[in-house]
């Protein structure tokens, strides 16, 4: 590539294209020059402009960082209010768990004009069902509900909506999460041609708009009258412009089709996911299969009326379990040979399968209620009916065959390898066992031993060096190097270390402090401080039971307001303080030992806590002292190391406030 031929310009913004000349203007005053221009401006939050009191103090978007920050800097100085988000789509879901994260509000509100969230990704029974499963999280749902007018204070602040039905609702905030407005006004000053409903630069297959040498896409062009606020058609019309611009004089010219708005996610807990044409029964199908689109009979306007419509070419198979919060509807050509699409709710496992199917528009052999029956299987994560060109990893666009190949070829013989050539499992981590159920398919059909070896140093699984340091009584890792490790004179690895650290803790229950365990330790049990993502550590000192004096909480606060730590109380009981420095530890625990406090062991595989109600000392309904069969148990088992966590809990009376039943 020539030099010079990339350039950029930041924090500049176009005023005006001047398409006979072929420049740009910009606010800096400069002028570009272009000979292909591509107009990727996005879009903006929709606000209904139109709404009484939309412009008063309260009233947010979900949008950028900076709305973001805008609501959490609002949201502090409104506790105990009510909060309202308008949208009950993606985007407005997410609003509200925000919100509710905030831990500022009293209530928050959900209000959608449709009568089950979700309208464009399910259908009446899913939304429903989620619907039921976010107001059990303690979400409130508003449901055939519009905003009539926001109410505001003589401040301009707002103190309620006014719904078109004449029904009031008191709020001091307001997020609204309706949709996206495409950024066309450029294009409109320059007479680029743009939809007039919903807004949208109008473009054609390949992208073009109305004035030659000019393109647009993302969420700012409007295709067949539709604009797409989701970022994988935006991936997709970059990667058809691009390769119409660099390689199609020697290949074909590539068109812009039907873009995939397949989606999965996890909102407020609940798994959602729509693949394929997830609305093709309602809508009928956007584009069968060849093979299965056979013609319908054409009818005139008489027979439309009197025999009504054709009978839609799809047939639905549906699965629903109240019980587990399950719902699976798939979508199938009338001989059942071909999945359209589908919805899935509560159970998505097999969404990673079923895409391929569609977009590759592959004949099934299998009958359809084997994709229900099928699905219910425990540990069902097989890769083997995947095709090659199936995509298992999406944080970094891994398929099935990128693994398979590097298992053929020799480079990989382990999961570590396959991470560390193809990237899978290193995003989010929930590919990993898929990968390594394809990972040990691939071995076995080769031939090859699959090894569980704990790392390069030993030849022996962590059950089986368990065994050997337990028989042999060994208590140094020279010791286990010696008598099982490949090399004697080994110092071992992050991964190997820990894990015997772990053993020895578990078999001889060492201090974690002592010199010859305590550089085997993990991060965490060697700073006794759990390690967050920014490299600081939180700090839980033990609160045995929950029960604290006033002396300790005046400690706790002396040292978060010392050092400047975030405090938080967590779901054990205990008050976690955040944001300690790596060199500020030792000082720190010394002032908390000072004031009576220990190690919470709130980060070590041993006993974290043992929560408890006030038990029969305060509560009229207790019948025992749970606060001091809590404290004692605590106190007997604290010091115990294991190879897992382990909480506990003591109620006072069958009511279970401490949810003793339900620990890990």
């Amino acid at each position: 590539m020539p030099a010079g031929s990339l350039n950029y310009h930041l924090n500049t913004r176009v005023t005006e294209i001047h398409s006979d000349l072929k420049l740009v203007s910009c606010s800096s005053g400069e002028t570009v020059p272009y000979d292909i221009l591509v107009l990727a401006t996005g879009s903006d939050a929709l606000l209904p402009r139109h709404t009484p009191g939309h412009e008063a103090k309260g009233v947010f978007v979900y949008r950028t960082i900076e709305d973001l920050e805008n609501l959490i800097k609002f949201a502090a100085e409104r506790k105990g209010t009510h909060g309202a988000v308008v949208g009950g789509g993606l985007l407005g879901l997410e609003a509200a768990k925000a919100m509710m994260d905030l831990e500022a509000y009293e209530q928050v509100h959900l209000v959608e004009r449709n009568r089950w969230v979700l309208s464009r990704q399910l259908d009446s029974d899913a939304g429903g069902l989620v619907v039921g499963q976010v107001r059990e999280l303690g979400l409130d749902v508003l449901l055939s509900k519009r905003v009539g007018q926001i109410e505001v204070t003589e401040d301009n602040y707002v103190k309620g909506v006014v719904f078109e039905d004449g029904e009031k609702m008191e709020c001091s905030t307001i997020c609204f999460a309706i949709g996206i407005k495409p950024r066309d006004e450029l294009a409109r000053r320059v007479g680029i041609k743009c939809a007039d409903r919903g807004g949208g630069i109008v473009v054609g297959g390949d992208l073009s708009t109305s004035i030659k040498d000019i393109y647009a896409i993302g969420e700012c062009a409007s295709w067949e009258n539709q604009t797409f606020g989701l970022i994988a058609p935006g991936i997709e019309m970059a990667d058809v412009l691009s390769f119409n611009l660099t390689q199609a004089k020697v290949h074909t010219y590539r068109q812009f089709k039907r873009p995939d708005l397949s989606t999965k996610l996890k909102l407020l807990g609940v798994e959602v996911a729509s693949f394929g044409d997830f609305f093709c029964d309602r809508d009928g199908p956007k584009n069968l299969p060849i093979r299965a689109g056979k013609k319908q009979p054409s009818q005139d306007d008489l027979s439309k009326l009197t025999n009504g419509p054709p009978p839609s070419p799809v047939k639905a198979l549906t699965y629903k379990d109240p019980f587990q919060n399950v719902y699976k509807k798939y979508l199938f050509t009338l001989d059942g040979k071909y999945l359209l699409g589908g919805m899935m709710i509560g159970d998505t496992r097999d969404y990673v399968k079923l895409v391929p199917m569609v977009k590759n528009q592959k004949m099934l052999d299998v009958p359809p209620s084997q994709f229900i029956l099928g699905a219910s299987k425990e540990g069902d994560e097989g890769g083997d009916d995947l095709d090659d060109d199936t995509q298992i990893c999406s944080c970094h666009n891994v398929t099935k065959g990128d693994v398979v190949n590097t298992v053929k070829d020799g480079t990989c013989k382990s999961i570590g390898d396959v991470k560390s050539c193809t990237k899978a499992g290193t995003g989010c981590g929930g590919c990993m066992p898929l990968v390594t159920s394809i990972f040990n398919t691939q071995m076995k059909a080769m031939g090859n031993e699959i090894k569980n070896h704990i790392c390069p140093h030993f030849n022996y699984s962590r059950a089986d060096l368990y065994n050997i340091i337990s028989v042999k009584k060994l208590k140094t890792l020279q010791e286990v190097m010696k008598e099982a490790g490949n090399h004697a004179e080994s110092q071992g690895c992050e991964s190997c270390k820990p894990s015997i650290g772990s053993i020895f803790s578990s078999l001889y229950n060492q201090h974690v402090m002592e010199k010859p365990v305590h550089g085997l330790q993990e991060t965490n049990d060697r700073y006794l401080g759990n390690i967050q993502r920014n490299g600081t550590f939180s700090i839980i000192p033990r609160v045995s039971a929950g029960e604290i004096t006033p002396e300790k909480l005046i400690v706790l606060g002396n040292v978060a307001k010392k050092w400047n730590l975030y405090t938080k109380i967590t779901g054990g009981q205990r008050i976690d303080l955040f944001g300690a420095k790596k060199e500020d530890l030792p000082a720190i625990w010394k002032e908390l030992i000072e004031g009576g406090m220990e190690s919470g062991h709130g980060y070590a595989k041993s006993l974290r806590t043992v929560k408890s109600c006030v038990g029969s000392t305060w509560c009229r309904y207790g019948i025992g002292d749970s606060v001091g069969m809590a404290v004692r148990i605590e106190e007997r088992y604290k010091s115990i190391r294991s190879p897992h966590k382990m909480k506990g809990g003591v109620s006072g009376c069958v009511r279970e406030c401490a949810e003793a039943q339900n620990k890990e």
